[in-house]
């Protein structure tokens, strides 16, 4: 039997503009994890202070609602859709929000590894480099 999709899986990048990227990512951090958690949506948001990279998984109407929100965040521009496509599967299920690097940069490399050490390679290539 086939599976149908019954989620989507959206993953998107954009460039920080903000005046305090630290504090910007704090902030959205809190913002999607409060939101996230209400509408189902899992993921994980990456940051390296001059861009982001954010996975976002859930229901089709709730990632609609939440990408709404972010493309409307004057935190970021150039908003680019990388993939967006149904599955059948969370990659980030336990998290509303997982965030990176955090207060400690240099351990962002190895915080993020053990974040996707269990992701499937077709959602980690987006974090590679």
């Amino acid at each position: 039997m086939l599976a149908i999709p019954s989620l989507r899986r959206l993953i998107y990048s954009s460039r920080a503009i903000g005046r305090d990227p630290r504090a910007d990512k704090h902030d959205i951090l809190a913002e999607s994890r409060r939101n996230n958690g209400m509408d189902g949506i899992s993921g994980i948001l990456w940051s390296d202070g001059d861009r982001y990279l954010q996975v976002l998984e859930g229901p089709s109407n709730s990632i609609d609602d939440a990408f709404d929100r972010i493309r409307r965040d004057a935190r970021h521009t150039d908003v680019r859709i990388l993939e967006d496509r149904g599955t059948t599967d969370r990659q980030f299920g336990d998290w509303a929000m997982a965030g990176m690097p955090g207060d400690h940069p240099e351990d962002a490399k190895e915080r993020l590894r053990l974040l996707l050490r269990d992701v499937d390679a077709e959602v980690a290539r987006f974090f590679a480099g």
